[in-house]
């Protein structure tokens, strides 16, 4: 064996496959299925669109092109690896606790959810998910991709050209979640190499060698993304990089170092898989009892018109500070007090930001909410629930590195849950000090169950509510001394510490970059840089002497952060900046705490990568004593501004008042505008309504037209096969030596054999004709009266029919259909002048070998005292005999005591008419396989003749082909 095969082959854990598809998805789930290799230990769940009001061959189809065994789920199971399984219509199907669970699904929306299958694999599988999104319409499966990639699962869709429908697979890839997009005919052998790979990598990746090889993929993320993963725990890293490789079918570590070298595409790639964004509403609801607690306290404390101020870092969807508002806005109603909170969101995931500021979730994000809270505070449409906006107003999301930017301050509460978990103790450590110098004196924390803060820093916080690690802080200088706050040398000292003991030289580069700080720190003036629009992206230096910080939500735009008594000529020169595009600079006399200064201030545009082609500009503020500004030759200012200083001040005075008057009228105007909007707005708004429910009447049709695609795929493949059933039937009539005609419950013709037409005289248009019209050579006394009393009673009758001179035998047997119901009477005419002539032996194989080569089952003449004198081949793989042994043989050798010893006398009480016989119906018989085991089969006997003697002709099936067997 392999050591690949050792990998793979215990089934403990194995991989689920979760495959969702929709219209235009049996052609790919046959590509894909055909070449799956069953050895894998991977459990294959189907979710396809059905139409619920109609039965799927799914099943059946599916089971023709793979070896693998197919099963329709129809209640809750435990799956086993190396089979597929179908979610049965109708139903929605989760995995749970290792099992398949299903619920009543939706009546509008897909059938079943793509969505909420992927989220059940993704919370109870993790890693061991595979996603993977096939032809179909609308975007059912967009949001699952995500949970599973979130998960460290892999993402697989098919790609556009070759899916019939690409609106399903392509809403995966713009997710941004999908690792492959492969042909379906690809995917199967895709599959295999990722499964088998992952288990090897990890311990390859784990190896004391490959940390110089970690280290450079640090590097390489660092310079790309600006942020810096060596802090993390290592195991977290070497599985998300492990699942990388495996994607890239990579086994070496160095091969996926130089792809990161080559591809800036890839470094993205894995930038995303270490972002683990995954949270939930009220997660833990034990510890969330005692921060509603805390938060009660908070609120009571507060004073009336008071303001709270919260930071949830890692924030992910927004789950958690959404859940914190509103159990801000529950306190405020229940002690009946007008406080003012505000929840500072941050996350490096700008994905993730983008998502949790539209305040949108799916019912699966909602699933464990109290129905009380989904009712009171979300709005239901198309199953979104969309946050209530007064909730979703308290909250301000914001990218920040936790790490390298500086925190908020004045805090009364931080909530950062299963964070710090995939950070170094190095790491914790520091960020630790960063919440005790963020947090007011005893100002609450609030951590995941995992995390503590007092187990590295315990002279920093005190236990509050130690079984939800709820902390409080400890009043110390200690965040007085935190001088890596905001500096991006925290983590160069972080590096220095793991790494004493190394040569002087080795740290040359931390001694030039800690100098460069502190020539940054005293040469460079106050710096703000703002966008486009002129919101804050970055402050350095002290900017309280020209910025303004109130309490409560802040407008990050510079012109309502800054001074009034500066506002008028920042607003001037970050216009002239943006129309010239050039540095434009402006001396102030500016008056701060009683003494008058020289203010320079200068606004020039920058570049700065990854905020677009627009840049950003970069304002300086420089404050020059008022007698350094006027010393000769310094370029300031000149001697001739000293000398009309005054009047300087004067018509910088008469202008400001000008200015003033035309930002008030500007106001004014706005105001006008501002009404003008609103009234539009609310037009649109009754647009927007409109425009949803014809889009709610969208996709419920949208829905329909899958179902109903699934269906006529179906259909188109039934119909072939049943094409190709009539033509083996066609080819079985015209070849057979016997006088049979089939005709339906109204008496008309529907076939016959080529033999009938010449026994009976019978044209070759007679199909559909009635058979009491047709003037048969065949004398048949009352034909029509007998036909409707076979098809009455349900029962067989033989008469004996003339043609001249020739005598037959004519059987009349009820022809069934879904066993049931009698659609029609099988007519067979034998000749018995012709077959006493015969041997009798001989005279079976003739009569009866044509019908075994074609019928599924197995048949079996006796005559009247028990004697088999015919026996299909097929025995062999039924019960396990030679038919040639078993000729003459008395029938009661194929059954097990006591049926064998009482057969004899039933079958005599039977001709003798003592007892009623259940003749043309199918019932359970036990039969003896020649192994001596006892086996349930099917069986039917009808009366027949043969050679002028009277023979019971038995069919037997196994009860899983009783279906298949009842239709001929």
């Amino acid at each position: 064996m392999s050591p690949k095969t050792k990998v793979i082959s215990p089934p403990v854990n194995p991989f689920w496959v979760i495959i969702g598809a929709s219209a235009g998805g049996l052609d790919a789930l046959k590509e894909l299925l055909s070449d799956l290799d069953k050895s894998l230990p991977a459990i294959y769940l189907i979710a396809q669109h059905l139409d619920p009001k109609h039965p799927t061959i799914l099943r059946d189809l599916l089971s023709r092109i793979t070896d693998i065994p197919v099963e329709l789920v129809d209640q809750d199971i435990v799956p086993k690896p190396n089979k597929i399984y179908i979610v049965s219509p109708g139903h929605n199907a989760v995995v749970e606790q290792g099992r398949i669970k299903l619920t009543p699904a939706a009546e509008i929306g897909p059938k079943p959810s793509v969505n909420l299958l992927l989220n059940s694999a993704a919370e109870g599988l993790g890693e061991k998910a595979i996603a993977v999104i096939l032809s179909g319409t609308g975007s059912d499966g967009a949001q699952g991709v995500g949970a599973i990639k979130a998960a460290g699962g892999i993402v697989i869709a098919q790609t556009e050209s070759t899916a019939k429908y690409s609106g399903m697979p392509n809403a995966a890839i713009d997710s941004g979640a999908v690792d492959l997009i492969l042909d379906p005919e690809n995917m199967a052998k895709e599959l295999k190499g990722y499964i088998e790979s992952s288990g090897t990598l990890l311990q390859k990746i784990a190896i004391p060698q490959a940390k110089t090889t970690l280290e450079s993929i640090f590097q390489k993320l660092l310079d790309q993304t600006g942020y810096d993963f060596s802090g993390y725990k290592l195991k977290t890293i070497q599985r998300r990089i492990a699942r990388r490789m495996a994607v890239h079918k990579l086994v070496v570590l160095e091969d996926y170092l130089t792809l990161l070298s080559s591809s800036i595409t890839e470094v993205e790639s894995l930038f995303k898989d270490l972002l683990i964004s995954v949270t939930d509403f009220f997660r833990d609801s034990e510890a969330f009892a005692d921060l509603e607690f805390v938060i009660n306290q908070l609120v009571d404390n507060c004073e009336e018109g008071g303001h709270i101020r919260v930071w949830v870092p890692g924030c992910a969807g927004g789950e958690e500070p959404y859940s914190i508002s509103i159990l801000f806005h529950q306190s405020r109603q229940k002690y009946k007090k007008h406080v003012n909170f505000q929840i500072f969101a941050t996350d490096i995931d700008e994905n993730a930001l983008s998502s949790a500021r539209k305040g949108q979730f799916t019912v699966t994000q909602v699933k464990n909410l109290d129905p009380e809270l989904l009712k009171q505070y979300f709005v239901e449409k198309d199953g979104i629930y969309s946050i209530y906006k007064s909730i979703r107003d308290q909250v301000v999301f914001a990218r920040q590195n936790l790490v390298m930017d500086p925190p908020f301050s004045r805090l009364d509460l931080i909530s950062c849950r299963n964070v710090l978990i995939y950070f170094s103790h190095e790491l914790q450590k520091q960020v630790f000090q960063t919440f005790h110098f963020a947090l007011k004196p005893n100002g609450y924390l609030f951590l995941g169950k995992s995390e503590s803060a007092t187990s590295c820093t315990p002279e920093l916080f005190d236990v509050y509510k130690k079984r939800s690690q709820l902390f409080r802080r400890k009043k110390t200088s200690l965040s007085n001394q935190l001088d890596h706050v905001s500096s991006a040398a925290s983590v160069a000292r972080i590096r220095q510490s793991r790494d004493m003991g190394k040569p002087l030289m080795q740290n040359k580069n931390s001694i030039v970059d800690s100098l460069d700080q502190i020539l940054l720190d005293q040469i460079v003036p106050t710096v703000v840089v703002v966008d486009e629009s002129g919101h804050v992206m970055h402050i350095r230096g002290d900017v309280s002497r020209y910025l303004n910080f109130p309490q409560g939500r802040i407008d990050t735009n510079i012109l309502t952060l800054i001074r009034d008594d500066i506002k008028v000529d920042v607003r001037a020169l970050l216009q002239k900046a943006k129309r010239d595009g050039q540095a434009s600079t402006q001396a102030l006399f500016y008056k701060h705490d009683d003494a008058e200064s020289a203010l320079f201030i200068a606004i020039k545009r920058i570049a700065i990568e990854g905020i677009g082609a627009q840049g950003a500009f970069l304002i300086s503020f420089t404050l020059v004593d008022l007698s350094e500004a006027f010393v000769s030759g310094t370029g300031l200012l000149s001697e001739d501004a000293h000398v009309s200083n005054e009047n300087l001040r004067k018509e910088i005075a008469v202008f400001k008042e000008r200015l003033q008057t035309s930002i008030e009228e500007l106001e004014t105007t706005n105001e006008e505008l501002q009404s003008t909007n609103e009234e539009l707005q609310s037009a649109n708004e009754e647009l927007q309504s409109a425009n949803e429910e014809l889009q709610t009447a969208n996709e419920e049709m949208q829905s329909t037209n899958e179902e109903l695609s699934t269906v006529n795929q179906e259909l188109e493949v039934k119909t072939y096969e049943l094409e190709q059933v009539n033509n083996d039937l066609e080819n079985m009539l015209a070849k057979m030596n016997e006088v049979i005609v089939l005709v339906d419950n109204r008496l008309r013709v529907q076939r016959l054999t080529k033999l009938a037409r010449e026994v009976l005289g019978l044209d070759k248009d007679v199909v559909g004709q009635t058979i009491t019209t047709l003037g048969m050579q065949v004398d048949v006394p009352n034909l029509r009266q007998e036909l409707l009393n076979v098809i009455e009673t349900e029962k067989s009758v033989t008469l004996r029919v003339r043609r001249g001179s020739v005598v037959y035998h004519l059987r009349m047997v009820p022809y069934k259909s879904d066993l049931v119901k009698v659609v029609g009477v099988m007519m067979f005419f034998e000749n018995t002048v012709h077959r006493s002539k015969l041997d009798p032996s001989i005279d079976c194989h003739i009569t009866l070998k044509h019908l075994a080569d074609y019928l599924p089952f197995t048949l079996i003449s006796i005559d009247e005292i028990g004697v088999m004198t015919f026996v299909s081949p097929n025995i062999m793989e039924l019960l396990g005999y030679d038919s040639k042994e078993l000729l003459h043989q008395n029938v009661s050798v194929l059954m097990p005591e006591p049926y064998s010893s009482h057969h004899d006398g039933y079958l005599t009480d039977f001709i003798d008419g003592k007892t009623e016989g259940m003749m043309s119906q199918w019932r359970d018989v036990t039969a003896l396989h020649q192994s001596g085991k006892r086996m349930l089969l099917k069986l039917r006997v009808e009366d027949t003749w043969i050679n002028a003697e009277r023979h019971f002709l038995g069919y037997l099936c196994l009860p899983e082909k009783l279906h298949e067997c009842a239709r001929l």
